[in-house]
């Protein structure tokens, strides 16, 4: 994670991941919660299942009781001897008697059935049901002992079970219909109930089960032993089925049922929660702004009023700092950078206020070098008989003291100032014939005012550390341009140039407004900072440079400002 994030980026990241793993914690919880449902589900149907299965088995094992129990009965074992021996009204009542009895026996059960009894010897059938009572005689032809299902062509059909009598010649047969199954299926009302007949490979289901014919037989393949729990997909849905087989027949009862009938109201408290848990998000992203609006915005703003406090810009100040405590701190350093700037700007003011004053004793008192230079000159020239030389420099110098003795004048016009420049230059193109200048700026500025000899330290520097240091011929240009919204004086020479890195430093030292034992540029130094108090805080000096390509001094002065300088100097 990169270290520059703001607090707000890491409160913000933190928030999500924090909803993220909400998030997989209850997907995580969620899949437990299904599987626990699934085991749960698994151990309750199965004893309902087994329940059911237990139903089947009493219900069929009830039926054949009776069925074993009325083969024992009197008539029916008498029934052959008065076919034998009996007139046709004995026989007749003798049957009908049978008759009623098998029919009371088969309502003695829940379940309706039907028991017909066949004498083999005799070719004679007697059934509950009077239709097979009175025709031929036509035995089923299947195994004893085992329930056979047996389909009509209207889609009804039974359960039918074969017996030999142990007392005579008499076979018993036991229909149940299958009307009574899906009757009690039906009744079931835990989940849906299926049969599957493995004897007769058959199923028997409701007419209103879900299940499609190819899903029943995928079912099928997978039922083995005589309980199980098994998971089948129909055509995109999950169904749960338990199963158990019934120990009288080979018949299985199934209970099915789809997953999501448990699991939808989960799904649901899932998407409640996970709305829930939008919301807040949601809530937690909007506390966030504001928090980053009262916290993190304040913060910024003071910051950056600080760093260009620190670059030196004293009257930076912070403002529109809604929350209270913020407010507090704001003015609190609102009022500290107010109260430096005016520590600093009386050190400045102080600080060129001595200037001004060594200015003025430097303007009444002339530098000895540069006068015993100029003498030097003179006698030098008039040894010669050059009187002309003589006559030139005793003018210059003469125009050169006047101007500096005017210890009176704090400021001046620019023409004034390049008089003054043109007679120091001159003096200097006699001494150094190799050192040309050139002055070209429009006559309509030169009756703007600025600081005395202001211009006269620029030119200074460019013979001392521009032209004298060089092997070549020296030119000097001045010129000055303006437009609307300021002036521009530009001082140039063709020298030597400054180092990159002591450019750096130059104008670092120039910019610093509380005063530094670096002698660096000292003189541009107080240039800079007399423009700066003279015309504005957007006005001074600028230094351009390249080695070996000269060096260019630019004077710049707002125009705009000068109705907001700080003329401390009148």
């Amino acid at each position: 994670m990169n270290a520059s994030l703001s607090i707000f980026q890491k409160l913000m990241l933190g928030l999500l991941l924090m909803f993220f793993l909400i998030i997989i914690i209850f997907w995580i919880i969620y899949r437990l919660n299904v599987t626990d449902i699934q085991e749960e589900l698994k151990k309750n149907k199965i004893g309902e299942v087994k329940f059911m299965t237990s139903q089947l088995s009493t219900q069929f094992e009830q039926v054949l009781m009776n069925t074993t129990t009325m083969s024992e009965d009197h008539s029916v074992r008498g029934y052959p001897y008065v076919l034998q021996f009996g007139d046709a009204y004995s026989k007749y009542e003798a049957k009908l008697a049978i008759i009623d009895k098998l029919a009371l026996n088969s309502a003695s059960t829940s379940w309706n059935n039907t028991i017909t009894l066949y004498y083999p010897d005799l070719k004679e059938t007697v059934s509950s049901d009077s239709t097979l009572s009175f025709s031929t005689y036509n035995p089923p032809s299947q195994r004893l002992n085992k329930w056979v299902v047996h389909w009509e062509k209207d889609g009804s059909g039974y359960y039918s079970n074969l017996t030999r009598s142990h007392i005579g010649p008499l076979l018993i047969e036991t229909r149940v219909s299958l009307d009574n199954l899906l009757k009690m299926m039906k009744q079931y009302s835990s989940g849906t109930p299926l049969l599957y007949d493995s004897f007769n490979k058959t199923i028997i289901q409701t007419g209103n089960s879900p299940l499609l014919e190819d899903t029943t037989g995928r079912i099928i393949p997978l039922i083995e032993g005589k309980s199980g729990f098994l998971s089948v997909d129909d055509n995109g849905t999950e169904y749960l089925l338990n199963y158990m087989k019934s120990d009288l027949l080979d018949l299985y009862f199934i209970d099915y049922h789809p997953m999501r009938q448990f699991i939808e109201p989960i799904s649901q408290n899932n998407i409640l929660f996970i709305f829930s848990i939008i919301v807040l998000l949601l809530i937690s992203l909007i506390y966030s702004l504001v928090l980053r609006r009262q916290v993190q915005t304040p913060v910024i703003v003071l910051r950056k009023a600080i760093d260009k406090f620190d670059r030196g810009d004293f009257s930076s100040r912070v403002i529109d700092l809604h929350a209270t405590e913020f407010r507090m701190l704001g003015n609190s350093f609102n009022r500290m950078a107010e109260n430096t700037q005016r520590l600093i700007e009386q050190v400045l003011v102080a600080e060129l206020e001595v200037t001004e004053a060594r200015l003025k004793q430097y303007q009444a008192q002339i530098n000895p070098h540069f006068l015993y230079n100029c003498l030097n000159y003179i006698q030098s020239k008039a040894s010669i008989e050059d009187y002309e030389s003589v006559t030139a420099m005793t003018l210059h110098l003469g125009a050169y003291c006047r101007y500096v003795q005017k210890i009176e004048n704090i400021d001046s016009t620019i023409n004034e100032e390049l008089v003054f420049v043109e007679h120091y230059l001159s003096i200097l193109q006699l001494r150094k014939r190799s050192m040309t200048f050139s002055i070209d700026i429009p006559p309509t500025m030169c009756m703007y005012r600025l600081p005395r000899m202001i211009l006269q330290p620029l030119v200074e520097n460019c013979i001392q550390h521009g032209i004298e240091p060089s092997l070549h011929p020296g030119h000097i240009n001045i010129s000055a341009e303006e437009d609307e919204q300021s002036l521009r004086i530009l001082i140039q020479d063709s020298g030597v140039g400054i180092a990159e890195d002591r450019l750096s430093i130059v104008n670092q030292h120039i910019e610093e407004r509380i005063f530094s034992e670096n002698k660096v540029g000292t003189g541009m130094r107080n240039v800079h900072q007399r423009l700066k108090l003279y015309f504005g805080k957007r006005s001074g000096l600028t230094i351009q440079s390249k080695l070996s390509e000269g060096t260019c001094y630019i004077i710049t002065i707002q125009k705009q400002e000068d109705n907001h300088a700080a003329s401390i100097i009148s």
